[in-house]
């Protein structure tokens, strides 16, 4: 297990400094994942979307493919990490970068070692950084302890320290990293007949998935174009409002008929919902009332403002300040939960929402990286 961990480490950094043999002149597409394809150009490596439309520049010396929304890259002969937007999400500035799982990387920087993550915490000091162990480490390596996968960290006097990596959730929100409540765990991606990785919606679904916000239908499907009913929307704000607050419903909620009687109670309880909101709970959610249900969530109402409410209030035309749910909306597009359906930021508030479009709002809920700043 532990040789298997270290080829696949080596593997990792061969095709990152190297990448794989270029092409005379000609655009090399390989395969999709989560909407994107590594391109390659005259030995210069990007991404393209679905249509073939390059859509990350062609300037890294070699890439790997997307998972979970991140992709590591190189760029002069240092690492680092982008979403899929090309954002980076770790700086390239590092030697060796290693996925641990989590969200964080084993990294190297010259002689010395430690593991960063994806999302910044501010430190004792009172200043942001990306270092949950800081590099200062003599080695850091993925093995196995008491039967269970740890990381190993030796120090440069030789002392070791080996933390299992079940424990690290609980040290990220220690931390106070964004998204701890929700760890990304490396590996653990759904293989849907009924989402290919060409598919805009792969990655949401994956980060969905991953995270234990939503599961499959059946059969291997996740039926990403069916409308989401009421009672499927207030199991996930349940699920995700338990989780944000340490409460236990997600890990202790009965089978009960109907099935969504607890999710309802909790919403009605943490007061997600009133009493009388909907009039029934088996009809299908429009996308005003999914916004207003989510953002009513603790966890939505926590999340800082990253986008100008003035400017989103501007740009969204299709919602107007008077109508039920209006601020809901709003807040969710200043939070960078929503984007709009089109380029021009549009809602469509009174239409029915697809599996697929919640995953894309409970995925950036739960995962701060993927949130997006508008303006």
């Amino acid at each position: 297990m532990k040789d298997g961990r270290r080829l696949g480490a080596l593997v990792l950094s061969l095709c990152l400094f190297l990448g794989a043999v270029p092409a005379a002149s000609a655009l090399t597409v390989h395969g999709y994942q989560e909407g994107l394809a590594q391109a390659e150009e005259e030995g210069k490596w990007g991404f393209v979307g679905p249509d073939g439309g390059v859509v990350i520049p062609l300037q890294y010396d070699s890439v790997v493919s997307f998972s979970l929304g991140m992709a590591a890259v190189n760029l002069g002969g240092r690492l680092g990490v982008i979403r899929t937007d090309g954002k980076y999400l770790i700086q390239p500035e590092y030697d060796t970068l290693m996925p641990a799982g989590y969200g964080l990387y084993i990294a190297q920087k010259g002689n010395r070692w430690g593991v960063v993550s994806v999302l910044p915490y501010t430190g004792r000091d009172g200043k942001k950084t990306n270092e949950v162990y800081p590099l200062t480490y003599e080695k850091v390596e993925l093995g196995v302890s008491g039967g269970l996968d740890a990381l190993m960290l030796t120090a440069p006097d030789g002392a070791r320290t080996i933390t299992p990596l079940f424990r690290l959730p609980g040290i990220l929100q220690g931390l106070g990293v964004g998204g701890s409540q929700f760890p990304l765990t490396r590996g653990r991606t759904p293989a849907f007949t009924d989402v290919k990785g060409r598919d805009w919606y792969a990655l949401w679904v994956d980060l969905a998935y991953n995270t234990g916000i939503m599961s499959g239908t059946g059969n291997n499907a996740f039926e990403p174009g069916r409308e989401v009913t009421v009672a499927e929307a207030l199991q996930m704000a349940a699920n995700m409002d338990s989780r944000y607050k340490g409460d236990t419903f997600h890990t202790t909620a009965h089978v009960t008929s109907p099935w969504y009687t607890e999710a309802v109670d909790y919403c009605l309880a943490s007061g997600i919902i009133s009493a009388g909101q909907f009039e029934g709970y088996e009809r299908q959610i429009t996308r005003r009332e999914l916004a207003r249900v989510f953002a009513a969530t603790s966890l939505a109402r926590s999340l800082p403002t990253r986008n100008d409410v003035v400017k989103v209030m501007g740009a969204v035309k299709d919602v107007s300040l008077r109508e039920e749910g209006a601020q809901a909306i709003y807040g969710l597009y200043a939070k960078g939960i929503l984007t709009g359906v089109d380029e021009n930021l549009s809602f469509r508030p009174d239409e029915l929402v697809t599996r697929a479009e919640a995953a894309a709002l409970a995925a950036r809920l739960a995962r701060p990286e993927q949130r997006v700043d508008l303006f």
